[in-house]
């Protein structure tokens, strides 16, 4: 019997990047308001907590055995009350860079989680890397991530399609990403007018070019700040703002925090004492 397969299910399997930017165990209570440019998923174990979608106009309880997934670019005001203790993962999931398959979901959503799962995951992230506790995670993040829906009209094929005309381009973006990157540097590249470019990416991606170059590069500077020790100043300077002054403004006004306050209220080893909070950083392709 001859083999069969859609070669276009081939195709998109090997393109889809999962690219975690930070899983944490979090122990600490917070109030707060910001916009991220990644997704969260929030699995809970102990106490409770609440979550207010501003964008989308709803509320959810962090409660113990159930998760919440947090979308990228959702205007979200948090309390983290005293005993609250979670799994974080903030994380993309793509097959172009920049482009996140859940870009377009504006509502969060709650689902159960198997309590002793979760108490082995928070065991793995918490102890010296070995090869089946990183299988055993990278498996259990996968199964979540997996059974969430994607956004009403996402298309797999298509996106893989776009992958020809903007791959290159997408990769462009990412490897010179700065503050001094233009789109008429990118319209060069790409060998079209800066007219043509701008309409071609607004009509393909739903978004103006300007706008993609914005979220990118506060989704850097979130990195930065999640992942390394870099000063506020040091990240200004990588990413060629003129200022300190500049690159804060920029910030603000992209997540709705100041960089400084952006590292105090996310989880992480350069944020929380290192009994309390224990961080990976990985990417990896499905």
């Amino acid at each position: 019997m001859p083999l069969t397969e859609d070669p276009q299910w081939r195709t998109v399997h090997n393109m889809i990047r999962l690219e975690l930017h930070q899983l944490a165990f979090a122990d600490f209570s917070w109030q707060g308001r910001n916009t991220h440019f990644f997704n969260r998923l929030f699995l809970v174990l102990a106490g409770e907590g609440e979550v207010r979608n501003h964008t989308g106009g709803e509320r959810l309880v962090l409660r113990p055995g159930f998760g919440v997934f947090l979308p990228e670019g959702l205007d979200l005001g948090f309390e983290f009350r005293p005993g609250l203790r979670f799994l974080s993962c903030h994380f993309n999931l793509s097959v172009l860079p920049g482009v996140d398959l859940f870009g377009q979901e504006r509502h969060c959503r709650e689902f159960p989680v198997d309590p002793g799962a979760l108490e082995r995951i928070i065991g793995n992230i918490t102890s010296p890397p070995e090869w089946r506790a990183f299988g055993e995670t990278e498996a259990f993040l996968w199964r979540v991530i997996g059974h969430l829906p994607l956004p009403s009209g996402t298309r797999l094929a298509e996106l893989a399609g776009l992958a020809g005309r903007y791959g290159g381009l997408l990769g462009y973006i990412r490897e010179h990403l700065s503050a001094r990157l233009t789109i008429d540097r990118l319209a060069e590249e790409a060998g079209l007018s800066r007219g043509r470019l701008s309409r071609n990416f607004s009509r393909d991606f739903s978004m103006p070019l300007k706008s993609f170059l914005q979220k990118e590069l506060a989704a850097q500077a979130s990195r930065y700040l999640l992942g390394s020790p870099l000063s506020v100043r040091e990240i200004a300077e990588r990413l060629e703002f003129s200022s300190e002054y500049y690159f804060s403004n920029f910030f603000r006004r992209c997540t709705g925090s100041t960089p400084t306050a952006f590292r105090k209220a996310n989880p992480g080893p350069g944020t929380l004492p290192p009994e309390r909070a224990t961080c990976s950083n990985t990417v990896s392709t499905f």
